[in-house]
């Protein structure tokens, strides 16, 4: 800096021997000599270069000019872009009228002061001072001001301030004042500038530590959500600002989701992620996001990528800068601040350096979040699959289809857990399905719903025998609404059930939400494992049904058999008063053998398969019907009293009778004798015996042997009252 100086004095001294000036201005106010000035620009340089205090070389410098200029007020303004270009930093006699007036100026008035500082020259005013603004001239001539030098101070081609020298006289400023005053104002851009600079490098080199401290805590952190709220919290220590958002770009859904945010958001100091959420290439967000190039606006709302969702009372400014890794846009960082041209080249190269550790972090947080869901994904995967162990042993052990069915509802849930369940039978011959089990708030509209086959997402299931994945199934157009239900957001998991390769209906489970209820990729997979066990206990589960039924079935009638007949009347008698009375009938053929004999066994095997038609036909829809043996029949009547018995054995003995008519061989008529629970016994041998004995009361040969009835015998009283009546 003193080399600067030396150069400059040497410049200086020339011009100022070359012409003599009087000792005194016209007012007699003594002009600094040559001598006088030489020194005090030796003197400045030295305090350029050693002071590191501008506030205190200002009022220096002013007081300077005074003296080396022979001037009677004097003002010294830095100049800054923003919406007030000149900020005063030093004056002398300068009026508040003057003073308040210059601070309000705006930022590109055309005025004598901002024309010399856009020309690089010094301008000179005087006479009327016409070339001044109308409100300043008026207020230089209350102040009494005549003459006014604007000297401006520049620094490598850009503006930094202006020195403004005024005279309450006429004066001449002469080619070797201008030039003396261009020294002067070089010395003082030279302070300015180097000090800006070693502001600069101290607030740069501050910043960088900061950023080195930041990014070291980032990398400590290890979710995503964390790195968004430290970069919000830290981001405030390396530039000022009213608001800051910070994103994470998501390539795979276009969108560029909120994960920190400080300050206000349309009047609300924590909106909802939806409020900010924003999709890539839609706004400055998602421009930066699309093209990984940082943005900074004086008007953000001048701009036309600008996303515009309320407005402001005045201009706000923007810095949105990209925290891009390896290529790609990991997140974006977005502050701004009211006012305009609120940040600077600093600015963005801190907050540019920031974002890149930033994304560093975020990188890491994510690859870190997506190890952590992994290995989650693996260990439900693998708790999924071992209680799916444990499940299949007991489906596999449950032979009755219906408690399949009611098993794969409750061990489901402990696999999968769903807010909702349906499984569906499929009725080929009614081309139709049909809810057999429901687990869900409107449980009854769907069990009571059929739906055609090939509609609906079901539909689409049995038609293509493949499991769907619908984490919008509301949305799908495949789907239908079951009536009476209402339209909401729901993802649902549908898995096709199989018998023998056919499929024979479907289970389907779902989740009331949006995204939070979205089922996994291993959810999708531990569901379809599990439906395929089911499947097979299913195919199981009906295969023993048909070998039980075949077993209980008498093959000649297709009637339930004697062992059927043993084994659910001893159940009808455990259930006891659960159950309710209920009524047996035994039922023997009269003259079969007769008419076995006369027209064969052939006829007479077709002529018992018709009897135990006739007999189902004369039932009631609850009563169960069994071939007892021979040509020997029971009867099963549930809830029935002895008067329901008689009217089913009578319409049993029409039907027999009108059977046995149209046969053409020798008539055959049936006979029934009946006990009811708990009337006549509360065993089931007691009952099969009154029945038995009843049923020999009502045979022909029967009341012939036992003769006339005591009238006080009551168990022979109420066998005689079965059997007369039948």
């Amino acid at each position: 800096m003193r080399l600067v100086a030396l150069s400059l004095e040497k410049l200086i001294a020339p011009t100022v021997v070359a012409r003599q000036r009087p000792e005194k201005d016209p007012h007699g106010t003594p002009f600094a000599d040559l001598p006088t000035r030489t020194a005090a620009l030796r003197r400045i340089a030295a305090e350029v270069s050693e002071r590191p205090d501008l506030d205190g070389l200002f009022r220096d410098v002013i007081d300077e000019a005074l003296t080396l200029f022979g001037v009677d007020q004097a003002g010294l303004w830095t100049y800054h872009d923003g919406p007030v270009s000149l900020r005063l930093v030093a004056h002398r006699g300068l009026s508040q009228e003057i003073l308040e007036i210059v601070a309000r100026l705006p930022h590109d008035p055309r005025s004598a002061g901002m024309d010399a500082l856009r020309e690089r020259e010094i301008r000179v005013v005087g006479g009327k001072l016409e070339t001044t603004l109308p409100k300043v001239r008026a207020a230089y001539r209350r102040a009494g001001i005549r003459t006014v030098c604007f000297v401006p101070i520049v620094f490598r081609d850009a503006p930094l301030g202006l020195l403004v020298l005024y005279h309450r006289t006429e004066h001449d400023w002469t080619p070797e004042e201008t030039e003396f005053a261009r020294a002067f104002a070089d010395h003082m851009a030279t302070a300015i500038g180097n000090a800006r600079l070693a502001d600069t490098t101290r607030s740069m080199a501050g910043r960088l530590r900061a950023i080195a401290e930041l990014a070291a805590r980032l990398n400590r952190l290890q979710d995503v959500e964390g790195i968004g709220h430290a970069i919000v919290a830290e981001a405030g220590t390396l530039l000022d600002h009213d608001t800051i958002r910070v994103y994470r770009v998501d390539h795979e859904t276009g969108m560029c989701e909120p994960i920190g945010f400080h300050g206000t958001f349309m009047d609300v100091d924590d909106p909802a992620p939806s409020m900010l959420r924003v999709a890539i290439g839609t706004g400055l967000t998602g421009w930066v996001a699309a093209h990984g190039e940082t943005v900074r606006l004086g008007d953000a709302a001048a701009d036309p990528r600008t996303l515009i969702v309320r407005s402001t009372d005045g201009p706000e400014s923007m810095l949105i800068v990209p925290m891009t890794f390896d290529g790609t846009v990991q997140g974006v960082i977005v502050v701004s601040k009211y006012g305009l041209d609120r940040f600077d080249d600093d600015d963005e190269t801190t907050l540019a350096i920031f974002a890149g550790y930033a994304a560093q972090a975020l990188v890491n947080g994510s690859n870190i979040e997506r190890l952590r869901h992994q290995r989650s994904e693996l260990e439900l995967q693998l708790e999924g699959q071992r209680r799916l162990l444990e499940v299949n042993e007991r489906l596999l052990s449950t032979l009755e289809p219906a408690g399949v069915l009611e098993l794969i509802a409750d061990a489901l849930l402990a696999i999968v857990p769903y807010d909702s369940l349906s499984i569906y039978r499929i009725d080929r011959a009614a081309n139709t399905r049909r809810a057999v089990v429901a687990r869900d708030r409107f449980a009854e509209l769907i069990l009571a719903h059929e739906t055609a086959l090939g509609t609906g997402l079901t539909g689409w299931v049995i038609d293509h025998g493949e499991a769907v994945l619908a984490n919008r199934a509301h949305l799908d157009p495949r789907s239908i609404q079951v009536p009476g239900t209402p339209f909401e957001p729901e993802a649902m998991i549908i898995v096709p059930l199989f018998v023998e390769g056919v499929p024979i209906g479907t289970l389907n489970i779902g989740r009331m939400g949006d995204s939070e209820a979205a089922f996994s990729a291993n959810e999708f997979e531990l569901t379809q494992l599990f439906a395929a066990q089911a499947s097979i206990a299913l195919q199981n589960a009906e295969a023993h049904g048909a070998v039980r039924v075949r077993a209980d079935l008498d093959a000649l009638t297709g009637l339930r058999n004697h062992g059927s007949f043993q084994r659910e009347l001893g159940e009808a008698v455990e259930a006891g008063a659960l159950a309710g009375p209920f009524a047996i009938l035994m039922l023997d053929l009269d003259g079969f053998k007769a008419f076995n004999d006369a027209c064969g066994h052939p006829a007479g095997d077709a002529f018992l398969g018709a009897a135990a038609g006739a007999i189902r036909g004369a039932t009631r829809q609850d009563d169960r019907v069994y071939r007892y043996g021979g040509d020997e029949f029971v009867v099963i009547l549930p809830g029935a009293d002895r008067s329901v018995a008689h009217d089913v054995a009578v319409r049993i003995r029409r039907a027999v009778a009108d059977l046995s008519g149209a046969t053409g061989g020798p008539g055959v008529t049936i006979s029934a004798g009946a006990a009811c629970y708990p009337d006549d016994g509360r065993t089931k041998n007691s009952l099969v015996d009154m029945a038995d004995r009843a049923l020999y009361l009502a045979k022909p040969e029967g009341r012939t042997t036992v003769g006339p009835i005591s009238p006080s015998d009551p168990y022979l009283r109420a066998l005689d009252e079965t059997a007369l009546a039948l």
